[in-house]
């Protein structure tokens, strides 16, 4: 069985061709034709996710997991736009969700219908495309076009680069009908053949002599989930005299060989060693970058020349000095410049080590020198976390603070650093963990908990998550950054105290729940979080508001000074 309105049996139809395995739904009453016809598609899974916005964050868990699309479904007005935030998060961070909304008729908009808002293309300035389907779709011709656009739909999730697609239907009642799905009249599968770029060859051999004649070549690589294939390459880079290589906890590429902790080591530079550390190449590629040390720094520098690798050619200028847009993927880049790339003589990569080794030493002195804070839970978290297992952080403190320890043991970092916003974190991680089926920590602060605490009214958790709140008080970040923390009058609009109960809001959703306000509970506090529950469990760990950012701000002054 399916619906009988076309648009709704012929998009759960493609969808499942296609490759769509799951769909999350938000109850209403103007969706029930896509309700009908996915529900009933033998091949696809739906999860009943009601609030729509931490729906949206779930799909989008889910979709950057299993690296296929994920449709999004909801009713018409108001609970669109719920969707906007987690849009606008996969958008920027390439996540293939497709967004299908039922709508009412158009003729029904701005005539005082009962949620008929200016429905079509409302999502449009996140979306990689929008599309309208037809209400009419008696005839041929009109059936051949709404084929034709949800082809291109589905499409558009994946190719050339993954992003979220709208798919706006309006539907006109009777909206429960439904016909058997061997009666229903079925429109083309078109199907994409997949293709891949690479650098021409005169092009290629400029590239790779550029790298081989220049001294000092840094290469800073962003957010991503990257093979095993392109870590090799870098690392044979990162071999040469002339090449530093820099990643970040999201950036998952840890290794001896590159520089893990970019917060850090670049408290080293100075105007003594200035010269000798900064790059004349600079080559990026991946999502975005966490340090805003870095940006700082390399817009201060200005480089002679900037590379940015990424074959959506996004045109990326973060550092202000872009010279070359190379649109290949990363692991096709860095293949072809290693085919041919020779060392020079140089002191660059032993300069960018010698400054990170004795980074190393000094923070390993002021975390075992701290009293219990921020700092020495995060240092107590990395190690302890179990390892082969997926981390995601939460903005905007949580995801600071794990750039500034060394990472070793496996573990796989997410982060929704595509708009950096607080909302659907939570959410985020529960459809990872739903996708995944694996051991998934969330790292979160107070704020970013309450704000997202919806992700718990949800059916299709499991005990695999495990959520770490980190409670400094507020937005504590707020009382680091130069500015908000000087002025007490405003800081309270910064900071935000939430005096909620954090025991209280986790046991309403019948969670298990443990505390820790000191070394010794915390370290029993995870022992019980990574126990075997029947559902995800929560650890509080409650830190000083006034001695968190102050050990913060005199661990970097130390790393200064030194």
């Amino acid at each position: 069985m399916t619906s009988d309105h076309f648009a709704a049996a012929e998009l759960a139809r493609l969808c499942a061709a296609k490759g769509v395995r799951h769909a999350v739904i938000s109850p209403g009453s103007r969706s029930a034709p896509l309700v009908l016809a996915f529900n009933r598609h033998p091949d696809i899974t739906c999860l009943r996710v009601v609030d729509e916005r931490s729906a949206a964050f779930f799909a989008l868990g889910m979709a950057q997991q299993l690296h296929a699309p994920v449709a999004l479904i909801c009713t018409s007005g108001s609970a669109v736009l719920n969707y906007g935030p987690a849009i606008a998060e996969a958008f920027y961070q390439r996540v293939p969700l497709l967004v299908i909304t039922a709508d009412r008729p158009e003729e029904w908009v701005d005539q005082g219908e009962g949620q008929a808002i200016r429905q079509q293309g409302v999502l449009a300035l996140h979306m990689k495309r929008s599309v309208q389907l037809p209400r009419l779709t008696s005839d041929e011709l009109a059936r051949w076009h709404c084929g034709r656009l949800i082809n291109e739909a589905i499409d558009a999730t994946l190719l050339p680069v993954p992003g979220p697609v709208h798919v706006n239907v309006p539907f006109a009642e009777p909206l429960y009908g439904h016909v058997e799905a061997d009666e229903a009249t079925q429109g083309r599968l078109i199907a994409p053949v997949m293709t891949e770029p690479f650098i021409l060859p005169d092009h290629a051999r400029w590239l790779i002599g550029q790298v081989s004649a220049c001294r000092k070549v840094m290469v800073l690589a962003g957010q991503g989930v990257w093979s095993d294939g392109l870590k090799a390459q870098l690392k044979r880079l990162a071999s040469l005299p002339q090449v530093t290589v820099h990643t970040e906890a999201t950036s998952n590429l840890d290794d001896t060989a590159f520089i893990t902790c970019i917060d850090r080591a670049i408290e080293g530079v100075n105007t003594t060693n200035e010269n000798d550390l900064k790059p004349d190449l600079l080559i990026t590629f991946g999502g975005a970058v966490v340090s805003k040390r870095i940006k700082t720094l390399l817009r201060t520098w200005r480089p002679l020349q900037h590379w940015n690798v990424d074959v959506g050619q996004r045109h990326y200028d973060t550092y202000q000095s872009l010279t070359h847009d190379i649109a290949v993927s990363p692991e096709i880049f860095f293949a072809q410049i290693m085919n041919g790339a020779q060392p020079t003589e140089s002191i660059y990569a032993e300069a960018w080590r010698m400054v990170d080794e004795r980074m190393r030493g000094l923070h390993h002195r002021l975390v075992s020198e701290a009293p219990f804070c921020d700092l020495t839970v995060f240092n107590t978290l990395n190690d302890r976390i179990p390892g082969d297992s997926d981390v995601h952080v939460a903005n905007s403190t949580p995801a600071r603070y794990v750039q500034l320890f060394d990472r070793v043991r496996g573990l796989r970092w997410y982060s929704n650093r595509g708009t950096s916003g607080i909302d659907g974190c939570t959410s985020t991680a529960a459809g990872a963990a739903f996708a995944t089926q694996k051991l998934t920590t969330l790292i979160t602060g107070d704020i970013a908990f309450c704000y997202d605490s919806n992700a718990f009214w949800n059916n299709h958790l499991g005990p695999l998550l495990k959520v770490i709140v980190v409670d400094n008080g507020g937005g504590n970040i707020f009382r680091y950054i130069d500015g908000p923390d000087k002025d007490a009058e405003l800081l309270p609009w910064f900071e935000a105290p939430h005096t909620r109960s954090i025991e209280k809001l986790v046991k309403s959703f019948d969670l298990p729940y443990f505390h820790a306000n000191d070394q010794v509970s915390l370290e029993a506090g995870l022992d019980h979080l990574y126990a075997q529950h029947e559902r995800p469990a929560v650890l509080h760990i409650t830190t000083d508001a006034l001695t968190s950012p102050k050990v913060l701000r005199d661990y970097f002054q130390h790393l200064r000074s030194s």
